[in-house]
């Protein structure tokens, strides 16, 4: 089995709360299973390694509904993820989800770090920061387009160039061990 996470945002801003998430067999409209919340904010399901599709239903103020589909969902088991797989659904066509785990060393010792995302060979090198500060993975809600990311832990930096991040989709990366 695999545990399924699940956020849901609408741009930059999360939405996860106000939706009911349903998880299907790819293909299959037959029997769901519902993602619940959970108090580290991402929804959970535990389902079999596969394939699915994820109908997310959002209640607006006024009461109306909206529905939309994450189709082919490919949630395997990765030695990397502890048995978990996380994804990112964002209701807005222009924007994908990047998950930043720091370098091996880092995290088997514990220490604290930090990364930020910036435009890929952008003026000014403005930066994207994480939802959250201090989770692991750190996650980046961000429109489509190419990355780079700067991490460090003290005086220790590292960087990846170039990430691609694609619309509706999420992205995982982990920063490379410091030379």
């Amino acid at each position: 089995m695999v545990d399924l996470l699940v956020r849901v945002f609408d741009g930059l801003q999360e939405v996860t709360l106000d939706c009911h998430i349903s998880v299907y067999p790819a293909t299959s409209r037959d029997t769901a299973l519902a993602a619940a919340p959970h108090e580290d904010g991402w929804a959970h399901v535990d389902v079999p390694a596969g394939f699915y599709d994820l109908q997310v239903a959002r209640r607006s103020g006024d009461g109306a509904v909206a529905l939309a589909w994450t189709e082919r969902l490919s949630v395997l088991r990765y030695s990397d993820e502890a048995g978990q797989h996380r994804e990112i659904i964002n209701l807005q066509p222009g924007f994908g989800a990047l998950l930043v785990h720091p370098p091996l060393s880092w995290a088997s010792a514990d220490l604290t770090w930090q990364v930020g995302v910036f435009l890929h060979s952008g003026v000014g090198r403005a930066g994207f920061a994480p939802t959250e500060a201090d989770t692991v993975p750190r996650v980046f809600v961000l429109p489509t387009g190419r990355y780079d990311l700067a991490g460090h832990t003290g005086n220790v930096h590292v960087s990846v160039t170039d990430v691609e991040i694609p619309a509706r989709q999420t992205r995982m990366t982990v920063l490379p061990e410091p030379r």
